[in-house]
């Protein structure tokens, strides 16, 4: 049987998405591109796997900012840190249309409203789509409300430490999202990050990237 993508090519693999079989070129040109691929697809992990292993191999993976990614920084701040990631799984849940890009234009929204409040200006940078400004929304409800939700201290968080919990998000998607329209590499590995268990349960950093 032909690929009823393409036309021209077996169809070797069964899509999830699709409910039939299509060929592997078309799977992996496809992928995340046209293709709304489900995260248990076993040829999606593969593809990431193998995108990933390819970025990393010709060395454009983005810097780090040492400070965020030092050990003390990450269990300091580790329960505002899952507690974002919650939020965020929360609204995908909300909204299974959400993907790795809506994220980022949402932290990017974010860290300008902050920068600016940090130098003694407010002024919110709302991202463009409403999908985003709800998760924009939900993000910044948390971040102020009182810390005693988040255990750190009696008093909120300063906007220095909003800062560089929010920059920290947005290195690590920096570093997991592929460069597909629909990838949702990044909300996968935070589903692996912030399972359902309770953050009280949560005593060490877990941040394993691919």
């Amino acid at each position: 049987m032909k690929c009823p993508l393409c036309g021209a090519r077996k169809a070797k693999r069964l899509c999830p998405a699709k409910g039939f079989q299509i060929c592997p070129v078309c799977c992996g040109t496809k992928r995340e591109v046209e293709i709304d691929c489900p995260s248990d697809c076993r040829y999606l992990h593969e593809g990431r796997e193998y995108e990933t292993g390819r970025i990393a191999r010709a060395g454009q993976l983005p810097r780090r900012t040492a400070r965020l990614w030092d050990g003390k920084f990450l269990s300091q701040h580790y329960r505002v840190l899952y507690a974002l990631w919650r939020i965020i799984l929360e609204e995908r849940n909300r909204f299974p249309e959400l993907i790795d890009t809506d994220v980022q234009a949402t932290l990017d929204a974010l860290i300008q409203t902050y920068e600016t409040l940090d130098r003694g200006i407010y002024f919110e940078s709302l991202p463009p789509s409403s999908l985003q400004r709800d998760l924009y929304s939900a993000l910044k409800s948390l971040l102020e409300a009182s810390d005693k939700e988040l255990d750190v201290s009696t008093n909120r968080l300063k906007t220095e430490t909003i800062l560089d919990c929010l920059r920290f998000q947005k290195e690590l998607a920096a570093e997991v999202v592929l460069p597909r329209p629909k990838s949702r590499a990044f909300l996968d590995e935070l589903q692996k990050l912030a399972p359902d268990s309770q953050p009280a349960q949560i005593e060490q950093p877990r941040i394993i990237l691919p």
